[in-house]
C-alpha cells in the first residue's frame, strides 16, 4: 500500500532591492534630529496614509500599525516592526496584518555625516512579490516606481530639515495616493 506524503510546495517569490542617496547640506546630528522619531519617516512614504502610534518611535522592537491606500484600489493595515535603531540608523520590517502577505519588505534609513555641515542619507528598501507573473508585469512597474518613491522620501527629509520645522507630509496632492 502506497501513503500519501504531504508536500510543501513553497510560494514562488520576486526580489527586489532598491537604494537611494541624498547629500544634505546639514549637519548629520541636526537631521537625526528629525529622523528619531520613526514615526516621521514611516508617514514619508506615499502609500502610507496613516501612521498610528500615540508616542514618539524610538526604540527597536516596536509595532506600529501603517495604514495603506495603494492608488485608491486597495487599502490595508501593516504593522512596522522596529528592527533596528541607532544613533544615525533606523530600519523596519512591513507584514500584512492578517492574511497571506503578497509584499513583505523591510526599509532602512541611513545618516552618514561627511563633515560638520553636510551628510548623506541612504535609504534601502528590500521586497518580495508573492503575485502571480510579478516578475513579468509587476516587477518592471515597480523598478520604475520604486526609486522615484525613495527619491521623494529623501526629497522630504531635505525640505524638512532645512526648515527645520516639523515637516509631516499632506497625503492630497501628492498624485499616486488620491482616492
Amino acid at each position: 500500500m502506497r501513503t500519501r506524503q504531504a508536500t510543501h510546495k513553497a510560494r514562488p517569490s520576486v526580489v527586489y532591492e532598491c537604494e537611494r542617496r541624498r547629500r544634505l547640506n546639514a549637519s548629520a546630528d541636526a537631521v537625526w534630529r528629525w529622523m528619531a522619531d520613526v514615526r516621521r519617516l514611516l508617514r514619508l512614504n506615499i502609500f502610507h496614509t496613516a501612521v498610528e502610534y500615540p508616542e514618539p518611535v524610538m526604540q527597536a522592537g516596536l509595532l506600529v500599525p501603517i495604514r495603506h491606500n495603494i492608488c485608491g484600489l486597495y487599502r490595508q493595515t501593516r504593522i512596522a516592526r522596529i528592527r533596528a535603531y541607532r544613533k544615525y540608523f533606523v530600519a523596519w520590517g512591513e507584514l500584512q496584518e492578517q492574511g497571506t502577505d503578497r509584499f513583505p519588505h523591510s526599509q532602512s534609513f541611513t545618516v552618514v555625516p561627511l563633515d560638520g555641515q553636510s551628510c548623506v542619507v541612504i535609504n534601502r528598501l528590500r521586497g518580495q512579490f508573492y503575485i502571480p507573473g510579478a516578475r513579468y508585469w509587476f516587477l518592471p512597474l515597480y523598478r520604475q516606481l520604486a526609486p522615484r518613491i525613495l527619491d521623494h522620501e529623501n526629497r522630504c527629509i531635505a525640505a524638512a530639515v532645512a526648515t527645520l520645522g516639523d515637516f509631516t507630509p499632506s497625503p492630497s496632492g501628492r498624485g499616486l495616493n488620491e482616492g
